[in-house]
């Protein structure tokens, strides 16, 4: 599996001949790092919730007008609000997707969104905005902070599940030295519990 991070929770994942794209948002948008157009293929758009940093509608018509036959996966209220726009989503898991509904964690002064986790070929599971799930799997992309959840909170997620791997995502609003920094405690740390931290950057690739 080869997986390469376009800021905060965006990851475009190679595995099985196929390209899944998952969550691009806002800032993955506003930061010019992930160049449609340069795209040679691309099969599946992945989208947890349909909040801004996860599901950015621009970003989304650039990528369905260069891959018109993409299929596009999430859950109801997603397909609801892509569907006034004309583009058609699917709340159905198929072979290579298993999409599994967990709570989108509280936010104080808003109603939390459906949120979904999708789980690649049983190898990887994407979150969303979820420290409340219970799948195990080889790799896990780990929502590291947020206003909704702490970084205490995911490295004890992460103790629980006990992945081979952990990604991680959700981290846009620390700044770059904040992130070097907390990244290389928690490689430090889970190298401990023999879990593999990968400090995973904004364009970087990586075969797992």
């Amino acid at each position: 599996m080869v997986i390469t991070k376009f800021v905060h929770s965006c990851l475009l994942i190679e595995e099985d001949g196929k390209r899944i794209l998952i969550d691009p948002g806002n800032y993955t948008n506003e930061a010019g790092v992930l160049n449609v157009s340069s795209l040679v293929s691309l099969d599946y758009l992945l989208i947890t919730h349909e909040h801004a940093d996860h599901m950015d509608l621009s970003l989304i018509k650039e990528i369905i007008k260069k891959f018109p036959q993409i299929k596009i996966l999430s859950n109801n209220s997603v397909a609801s609000l892509l569907g006034k726009e004309d583009i058609k989503v699917s709340t159905e898991s198929d072979s290579m997707v298993k999409i599994e509904v967990v709570p989108h964690e509280k936010v104080f002064g808003s109603i939390p969104p459906e949120n979904v986790m999708m789980t690649i070929v049983e190898k990887l599971v994407h979150p969303g905005d979820s420290h409340h799930f219970q799948t195990k799997a080889p790799i896990v992309a780990l929502p590291v902070q947020a206003p909704w959840g702490s970084l205490t909170q995911a490295v004890e997620l992460a103790q629980i599940l006990k992945p081979q791997v952990v990604l991680p995502i959700h981290d846009w609003h620390w700044n770059d030295k904040a992130r070097e920094m907390f990244y290389k405690r928690l490689e430090d740390y889970f190298g401990n519990m023999g879990i593999k931290f990968v400090p995973l950057k904004t364009g970087e690739m990586v075969k797992l």
